[in-house]
């Protein structure tokens, strides 16, 4: 029996089309961290998730952890206005972000509301698909998950209720 890294599991992924790598268009563009894509998310969002790949710094406006923290579930929020995607996924390892699912933000209601858990359960489910038996990397530190983490609060510290 051969054991694959996360690593071996992801690239397995992308060569069978499963997911995408997420580039820069910008000639010359400076990589910092690497990003994937499901198909779906592939065909629909590429330039709101460039910033993951390329900015210098990463902000608790654009990066944060949904509760429960332990689901290690976090969502890239858009920087367009309309319309607002959220985009959710999880850290196979630092500087890693797997993109499981997204969300339009008009329709996710209110923090508690059933949309919201649907889609957070979602995105735990597509990574099960994609990688299990490997774990997410869970932490509440961004410092631990992106470099160039600012300091700010990328989560909320208890249930919103």
């Amino acid at each position: 029996m051969t054991y694959m890294s996360i690593q071996d599991e992801i690239l397995d992924r992308v060569q069978r089309g499963m997911l995408f790598p997420l580039l820069p268009r910008a000639r010359g563009a400076a990589i910092r961290r690497a990003l994937f894509v499901s198909e779906r998310l592939h065909a629909v969002l590429s330039a709101d998730l460039e910033v993951f790949v390329e900015a210098r710094t990463i902000d608790p406006k654009y990066l944060f952890l949904l509760y429960p923290a332990h689901d290690a579930v976090w969502e890239i929020r858009s920087r367009r206005e309309q319309p607002s995607i959220r985009v959710l996924g999880l850290f196979a390892w630092k500087d890693v972000f797997v993109a499981t699912n997204h969300a339009l933000r008009e329709e996710l209601n209110g923090w508690e509301s059933s949309e919201w858990k649907t889609v957070k359960r979602t995105a735990r489910a597509e990574w099960r698909k994609l990688f299990n038996p490997y774990q997410p990397k869970i932490t509440i530190d961004p410092k631990q998950l992106v470099t160039g983490a600012l300091d700010g609060k990328y989560f909320k510290t208890s249930d919103p209720k």
